[in-house]
């Protein structure tokens, strides 16, 4: 690993300004992805900003109207153990606590996982296995290995927690090195192109200061499904956040699915209106499962057979849907 100096600031705003002074600087808060990556040489840094001792982006509140504002610099087993959390956004809860395994998810951070990298079988590797390839157009390459073009890196968004903000329409509070505090969606901070500090809309040296949420409709049900090798510690080969609202009688309203792990940029899946006025009926699982299918397109870019894992995508939704309809 290269050599680094850490600077400790105790406020979000001291953070922003190190981060914007330092030549070669990066945020580091669990460090459970970025540490891995400096070894490998995928980043370059010689000062990281620990967040570690900024409190003010820790915690977990929820407001009388139903919003939910989480710190950034919470960590993921707090996320997935908290009360609030898992009565209010339980698919939350659940992708948080299937985020790589209990070490990881002690000192990985909710903030860190919506700033996680995008992750390829091209790029995911030491310095001299990637020199022999020739690199690739994530980092220090001019070539797409997956899809053999030099137009578009197409490495993959592999973050748990994202699929679900997105469905659940939240909002990313940050401070900015120049402009102040703002806010940008969560749905709008990834774009189609997986490259290293180009496959996000924000300034990289912006903080991530807290995840707001904003009341979810009458009768909410939410759930996360995620396809991996093992049932711990690996990355998702194929996640699916589903978020529906439900009447009194149990018909269902409204109906938000994304998945991740397929392309730089979580997908907003098409046509879930079918579900609507519906009870979730095994005819609709069915008809809604297969328009899954026939949207999820993989790349090679991760582990497993696109093909098996765009049929996971019909398998994960029914499951999902089946899930809902049974937490009434």
């Amino acid at each position: 690993m290269a050599p680094f100096e850490v600077h400790l600031p105790t406020t979000a705003a001291e953070a922003v300004a190190l981060r914007r002074d330092l030549p070669e600087s990066m945020y580091v808060a669990g460090g459970t992805d970025l540490l891995v990556n400096l070894k490998h040489r995928l980043h370059a840094a010689r000062h990281l900003v620990s967040l570690s001792a900024v409190e003010e982006m820790v915690g977990i509140e929820a407001s009388g109207d139903g919003t939910l504002r989480i710190g950034a610099g919470t960590v993921l087993h707090r996320v997935a153990e908290s009360e609030v959390v898992r009565e209010g956004v339980p698919a939350l809860a659940i992708a948080a606590g299937l985020v790589a395994g209990p070490q990881h998810r002690r000192m990985g951070t909710l903030g860190g996982n919506v700033m996680l990298d995008t992750r390829c079988l091209f790029y995911n590797q030491s310095a001299s296995w990637r020199e022999a390839l020739g690199f690739c157009l994530k980092k220090d390459g001019d070539w797409c290995h997956v899809i053999n073009t030099a137009k578009r890196c197409v490495a993959a968004h592999s973050a748990d927690t994202v699929p679900v903000l997105i469905a659940l329409d939240a909002v990313l509070e940050v401070a900015h090195p120049e402009d102040g505090p703002g806010e940008v969606r969560v749905e709008d901070l990834y774009v189609i192109d997986g490259r290293f500090e180009q496959n996000r809309t924000l300034d990289p040296r912006c903080l991530v200061v807290a995840i707001r949420i904003p009341p979810r409709k009458p009768g909410h049900r939410s759930t996360y499904r995620k396809v991996r090798a093992r049932r711990a510690v690996d990355f998702p080969q194929l996640g699916l956040a589903v978020v529906g609202a439900f009447s009194g009688d149990g018909a269902c309203t409204d109906l938000t699915a994304v998945v991740s792990a397929v392309l730089p940029k979580p997908q907003r899946l098409k046509r879930m209106e079918a579900a609507v006025g519906t009870h979730l009926e095994d005819d609709v699982i069915e008809e809604i499962a297969e328009q899954a299918f026939r949207q999820v397109h993989p790349q090679t870019s991760i582990h497993g057979d696109p093909a098996w894992r765009r049929q996971m995508a019909r398998v994960e939704m029914r499951r999902a849907l089946q899930a809902l309809r049974a937490s009434a």
